[in-house]
C-alpha cells in the first residue's frame, strides 16, 4: 500500500525528517507514537504533499506509483486521506456541500445528491452529531470534538485506501474517543484498508488493535514492534530511546 525509504525533510531551513523508513500493508495499523516535536505530524503533511514542507531526498510510493509529481488532490484521490489536528473552518460552505463536492472529485459520475445525503446523515447520525450539522457551515463553531467527528465522517464519505490519522483523539471527552474508536473500526472491517494512527493518549489504543507500533523520535523510527511497545512506553516514557538515538547521532558525528 504505503513504502516509504530514507525520506528526509525540512520546514524552512529546520530538517525534520532525517531518514524514515516505512511499510505499510492492506489490513495493517500503524501505531506512531512519540514525544512532541518528533516528525509525526510532518511525516503525513510529507505524504500529503504539504508544500510547506521540503522534501530533501527519499521515496514515497503509494500502491506502487511514485508520489514525487503528484499534487496534494493528486495524492488524495489517489486513495490517501489525511486528518488535521485542527481542523480548518469553510466560512459559507456547508457540510453536506464540502463533502459533496469532495465526493464528486473521487468520483466524478457519483450524481446522487439524495443517496449522498441520506448516508451522510447516517454517518453523522452514527457519530452522534445532530442532523442539523449536516446544513451547518464547515467547523464553524464547532468545538473540538465536533470537528474531530466531521473529519472522521469524511474519511468515511470518501473512503480511501489508507488513512493517517494525527491525533484524531486529543482534546475531546471519552465519549468522543468511543465513537470514533466504533468508526476506525467500521473503516478497518474492509481488510484492503490500512490506518496510520498518530496519537498521545492510551484510551484510543483500547478501541483499536494495532498491528505495528513505531516510537518515533529525532526524525527517524527509534523502535518497532507489536503492541507490547504500548505498555513500554506508558511504564517508562520515550526519554531512553530517545537518548540511546542522541548517543548513536553523536557518535557517527
Amino acid at each position: 500500500m504505503l513504502e516509504i525509504k530514507n525520506l528526509h525533510a525540512q520546514f524552512e531551513d529546520t530538517k525534520i525528517l532525517k531518514g524514515v523508513d516505512l511499510t505499510v500493508n492492506p489490513g495493517e495499523v500503524h501505531v506512531l507514537l512519540g514525544p512532541n516535536g518528533s516528525g509525526k505530524s510532518t511525516l503525513g503533511r510529507v505524504i500529503l504533499g504539504d508544500e510547506k514542507y521540503e522534501k530533501t531526498e527519499g521515496t514515497i510510493n503509494f500502491k506502487g506509483e511514485d508520489f514525487e509529481e503528484f499534487e496534494p488532490s493528486e495524492r488524495a484521490q489517489a486513495g490517501f486521506f489525511f486528518t488535521f489536528q485542527s481542523p480548518p473552518e469553510i466560512d459559507g460552505v456547508s457540510v453536506k456541500d464540502f463533502l459533496f463536492a469532495a465526493k464528486k472529485a473521487f468520483e466524478p459520475d457519483f450524481a446522487s445528491s439524495f443517496k449522498f445525503k441520506k448516508g451522510l446523515t447516517q454517518t453523522l447520525e452514527d457519530l452522534r452529531l445532530p442532523g442539523e450539522f449536516i446544513d451547518r457551515e464547515t467547523n464553524l463553531g464547532f468545538s473540538g470534538g465536533e470537528r474531530k467527528k466531521i473529519e472522521m465522517a469524511s474519511m468515511m464519505t470518501l473512503n480511501p485506501d489508507c488513512a493517517f490519522l494525527d491525533e484524531i483523539d486529543s482534546g475531546i471527552d471519552i465519549d468522543t474517543i468511543k465513537q470514533i474508536g466504533k468508526t476506525i473500526r467500521e473503516f478497518l472491517s474492509d481488510k484492503s484498508k490500512s490506518l496510520i494512527l498518530v496519537t498521545h493518549s492510551d484510551k484510543l489504543l483500547e478501541e483499536i488493535e494495532p498491528t505495528h507500533v513505531h516510537i518515533f523520535g529525532q526524525g527517524v523510527i527509534l523502535k518497532s514492534g507489536g503492541k507490547e511497545l504500548v505498555a513500554e512506553i506508558q511504564e517508562g516514557g520515550f526519554d531512553k530511546h530517545v537518548k540511546k538515538a542522541n548517543t548513536k547521532l553523536n557518535v557517527v558525528n
